[in-house]
């Protein structure tokens, strides 16, 4: 505290996502991993209060960097973990009857427990809004603070987000096949009503080819959303 103005003025308003308690913060200690390195918190945008403090932010920040757009990363909301601080509870929204064949078949893989509260409910229901219910405010904000058309690119999107952002395709590798895919995934997006896609040309993990990088470079310049992130 008194460090660190986004988290103060967050924690005075009160826009953290909380444990199942519905009071203390989910957080994630320093030595448990979350991007940046540090202690860490994850504001509910599902709450009025939160999109108050967001629009704050951007726009002091305006002052310190003058930015064009805003890029919005890791907003599943993603850790490195399986839930937070002290760990999931044992219980049925957790660990619930079915769970569909993802990473460590556990919903709180790299991410917060199922039982997390939010403004509008378990975390359980609202996970797929969160980098929706960051996009719109974000938009919105960019727009005021440059006074130009605004710039906001969300790796995590749900229906309705191409309104106010963009998205990549996320982590692809540098291997033909992941080129290949590159255009299946970019249709696709335009089916679901977000127009502004692209994949990291080149390729984002490993190292990539000249003959490999040249031909993506070649596809590249066709995506609504060009950027080479190798």
């Amino acid at each position: 505290p008194g460090t660190y103005r986004p988290y103060d003025l967050g924690e005075e308003m009160g826009v953290w996502v909380n444990n199942s308690d519905g009071i203390t913060p989910a957080a994630f200690l320093l030595e448990r991993l979350a991007w940046p390195p540090g202690d860490s918190v994850f504001p509910d945008y599902t709450n009025p209060r939160t999109v108050e403090w967001w629009t704050q932010m951007c726009l002091e920040f305006k002052d310190v960097l003058d930015y064009d757009g805003i890029w919005i990363d890791m907003n599943e909301p993603s850790n490195f973990l399986r839930g937070q601080y002290p760990g999931c509870a044992v219980n049925d929204i957790n660990n619930p009857p079915y769970v569909p064949s993802i990473s460590d078949r556990s919903l709180a893989q790299k991410t917060l427990c199922p039982d997390s509260k939010t403004y509008l409910g378990e975390h359980y229901n609202t996970h797929s809004l969160f980098g929706w219910s960051q996009t719109a405010p974000t938009f919105h904000v960019a727009q005021q603070a440059t006074g130009k058309r605004a710039f906001v690119l969300s790796r995590s999107t749900f229906v309705g987000s191409g309104k106010h952002g963009g998205h990549w395709l996320g982590d692809n590798f540098s291997q033909w096949k992941d080129m290949h895919q590159s255009i299946i995934g970019i249709l696709e997006f335009n089916l679901f009503g977000i127009p502004y896609i692209g994949a990291d040309i080149c390729g984002f993990n490993y190292n990539t080819t000249y003959e490999l990088c040249l031909r993506w470079m070649q596809l590249g310049s066709f995506y609504p959303f060009s950027r080479n992130h190798n």
